[in-house]
């Protein structure tokens, strides 16, 4: 009786150690080489995708942002522009205009645009305009003014708004510039593409050297990057002037349904 006692003693308590052992949870099993380099894959592709959308947003930006923001800054100079033209009329015609000033108005009626055009090339002024290249910009240190020989020389940015689509125009095509007293009416004679260092192309006569210090022609030339968003190349617009017409006399046809509001409004 006594050993069979002990049996079942034995027995219960191995069937308690039993289930006191099943109630352990199991341990955490080691993750394989697999599940590693799965991880990895999926943490690129999150990574990728994350760029992937602020290209996109990058990319809108710069089409649709650029554009909103060039536009609201060309509606305020617009504005001003009559005035700035009396303020430098005030200081004299030998006067050094002031650095982001407005300079002139241009009409490109091939592409249905036209801007004001400020004075100066740096970064900060030609950030929502073309910009007039001044007398530390060309050669000889004098710069040329609209319809005068020489070369009226304007920078301007390959963004929407700006000089994105100069690339389409052709030899024939009409640029107008508006200064306080007359319309200047340009004809395009060249396009080409040149290194940034080819700083030539805006000096008084870019055909020419040996005439830069007495040019015998009246040239516009538009310069911007190239390709678009891009800036390892500068795409030249030359044009020569083929009419001069004083701003009593009205508009010049060819931009006559560009008018802008404040002259439309003082035409009425």
């Amino acid at each position: 009786m006594v050993y069979t006692g002990e049996r079942h003693s034995h027995r219960g308590a191995r069937r308690r150690g039993s289930r006191g052992r099943r109630r352990h949870p199991h341990a955490p099993r080691a993750r394989s080489g697999g599940d590693i380099a799965r991880g990895i894959v999926r943490g690129i592709g999150e990574l990728l995708f994350t760029a992937g959308l602020l290209m996109l947003f990058f990319a809108a930006y710069e089409v649709y942002g650029k554009q909103f923001e060039t536009d609201r800054e060309q509606d305020q100079l617009a504005q001003g522009l009559e005035d700035q033209w009396e303020q430098q009329e005030a200081r004299g015609p030998d006067s050094e205009p002031l650095p982001g000033s407005a300079n002139s108005r241009l009409y490109i009626p091939e592409l249905d645009l036209q801007w004001v055009v400020v004075n100066g090339v740096s970064q900060e002024d030609i950030r929502y305009s073309p910009g007039h290249y001044g007398d530390d910009a060309v050669s000889g240190g004098d710069a040329t003014a609209a319809g005068q020989r020489g070369n009226y020389a304007v920078a301007g940015h390959r963004t929407p708004g700006i000089f994105w689509d100069l690339d389409l125009l052709e030899n024939g095509d009409e640029i107008v510039v508006e200064d306080a007293d007359n319309f200047y009416t340009y004809e395009v004679i060249e396009e080409r593409t040149v290194t940034p260092d080819q700083v030539e192309v805006v000096d008084p006569d870019p055909f020419d050297p040996e005439n830069n210090e007495d040019p015998q022609r009246s040239l516009l030339t538009l310069t911007t990057c190239a390709p678009r968003l891009n800036n390892t190349h500068r795409l030249i617009i030359h044009a020569e002037l083929t009419d001069t017409r004083p701003k009593d006399e009205g508009m010049p046809e060819n931009i006559a349904d560009m008018a802008p509001e404040t002259q439309a409004a003082a035409g009425e």
